[in-house]
Order: structure tokens, then sequence, then C-alpha cells
């Protein structure tokens, strides 16, 4: 049993668990405060109808990686029933692209970056539950899917809301892949995608930021994606360095937006604001020789504003 406390100055306070109702009510919670997916996901359905058997998945999204994101959400312990469930949804999704973009044109606040390759559309499965059986993440590494899986709990002291947000192991690294790769992104990856003198500076660039996370003693990871390097706190993408066309990239941070666009540099120029995501864009104007000098009170600010410590 998970007991939390909160501790201030003078007094230590016990929170009781308040769980949701009802699933539509921790949907609606869910959409309401998208952050808790991780900063990379914008939502841009809710309760898509399939027009088949397959049934209902709760909510439709994007992420940074252009992936059309199947979110399936339980309000009690989730069972292995969720995953055939979730595949269905799955499995339609990428046989039906034709939905989906009209599903995606309809959407009238979807993000502005992002362009899904609709000839090759690819899938994630996001499922959300309070506490998941145990032989569900082993199995979600079978299906043949990226699978992520949320534990959200719910929390109260008076008046104040606590989350316990929990991603479990991620298991698409152990996937089985069935009609097409779903392989690991690499340096090699980036290579053949965008020749080697971009990559080479992709990955300056990436290694810079590496740099100042560890002179700052911040624990940010960083992973490899198909379009992006994203810098995460827990499951938050604080910052990341992402491609903008085939031999293009750039900077985008979590932050502000009269920050953002309050920037003026030397070296960077602000490109634009992506509401949706709440992040900010910055080119640079000497990708030969980049230098992330100049933004390094923004990377603060941006690790301030995700943490919640400014």
């Amino acid at each position: 049993m998970l007991n939390l406390y909160w501790k201030s100055r003078n007094q230590t306070r016990s929170l009781v668990e308040k769980p949701f109702n009802t699933e539509a009510e921790l949907e609606e919670y869910v959409f309401e405060n998208q952050e808790v997916l991780g900063g990379d996901v914008y939502i841009i359905h809710r309760q898509v109808r399939t027009g088949s058997r397959q049934g209902i998945p709760d909510m439709l999204g994007v992420d940074q990686d252009s992936r059309v994101c199947m979110i399936e959400l339980k309000n009690s312990e989730a069972g292995e029933d969720i995953l055939p469930q979730a595949l269905g949804y799955a499995i339609w999704a990428e046989t039906n692209p034709d939905s989906i973009k009209a599903i995606w044109l309809e959407s009238k606040n979807r993000p502005e970056d992002i362009e899904v390759d609709w000839d090759n559309l690819d899938i994630r499965i996001i499922l959300i539950a309070p506490s998941f059986k145990n032989a569900v993440p082993r199995m979600a590494g079978k299906i043949g899917y990226p699978v992520d899986l949320i534990r959200i709990r719910r929390y109260c002291f008076e008046e104040e809301e606590f989350l316990a947000v929990e991603v479990l192991e991620d298991t698409s690294q152990r996937r089985v892949t069935t009609t097409k790769v779903l392989g690991e992104w690499d340096w090699d990856f980036y290579e053949s995608e965008h020749g080697k003198e971009a990559t080479a500076q992709f990955r300056e660039v990436v290694e810079a930021v590496a740099a100042l996370v560890a002179r700052q003693g911040w624990e940010l990871p960083y992973n490899l994606n198909k379009y992006y390097v994203g810098f995460k706190l827990g499951n938050r993408v604080v910052f990341s360095v992402g491609w903008g066309g085939t031999y293009a990239w750039n900077l985008r941070l979590k932050l502000p937006e009269d920050v953002a666009t309050a920037f003026q540099g030397q070296d960077w120029e602000f490109q634009r604001y992506d509401s949706s995501f709440h992040q900010a864009r910055f080119r640079p104007l000497k990708p030969d020789s980049p230098d992330i000098s100049e933004l390094e009170p923004l990377f603060i600010e941006a690790y301030q504003y995700v943490s919640g410590r400014r």
C-alpha cells in the first residue's frame, strides 16, 4: 500500500487517496491536464467512434514524433484484457488512415508543427489506469506497437489535489515487429535520413545540451526518437533538439510564451511558439558551429517551468 505525506516546515500531513468516480471523470481530468502524458502528446479528439465493431477508443492524440496515439483509460486495475482491446483500435487506425486524417483535419486546435505521414501511419498505444496486473507490462511488449503504461492515482488534502504519475518500464524496446520495422532510433538512422554533415551538427548540439544538464546537476536523461532527441524530467520533455527538415534542425524548449517571444540573440533566432505543447522553437544562425551559451538562461527557465521550481 502506498502512503503519501506532505511535509511542510511545521507539519506533516497524510494525503488521502481520492479515486476517480468513473472512467468519464478520469478521461475529463486527463484531457484537461494533458501534461500528465509527458508533454509530448496532444489530444485532438475524445470518444472516437470507429464506425465498426471494434468499439470506441477513449481518446486520440498525436505526439512529437508524428505518431497517432490511441489512448485507453480504465478507472480500476487494468488486466490483460485491455491489450487486445487497444490492439483492435491500433489495427483499425492503421488500416483506416483516411478516417484518422478526417478527424485530424476537423480538429480545431491541432498542433502546428506536426506533419503526419498518412501513407505510412505510425501508431502508439497509451494505456492509463490506477494500476496494472503484473502480466500486463510483459504482454504489452509482445504486441508489435509501442505501448506506454501510465499509472495515475489522485490524492487530496483539504482543497488541494496531488497526482502520483508513474510510467512503467518502457516495453516498446522489446516489442515484436510484424508488418513493418519499428526499430530503435540511433545516429546511423539519422545519417541515413539527414546526411553526415547535418547529423554531425545535430549530435554536437545534443552533446552540448547534455553537458549543460550535467553542469547544472539536473537529472534529465535523453533518448533518440525518430524526429527529435528529448531531455526528460520523469516522463515530461523539458527541451529537445529536433529535425525541422531533411538537413535543418532546431532547439525546442518548454517555456512561457512571453519569455520565449522576448528573446533576442546573435547566434539563435526565435522562430515560433506552439501553444499546444507550450514549446518555443529556436533556429541556429550558425549551424556549422552551434554555441548554446546565449540560450543558457532559457534552458534554466525551461527546467524551472517544467519542474515547478520557478
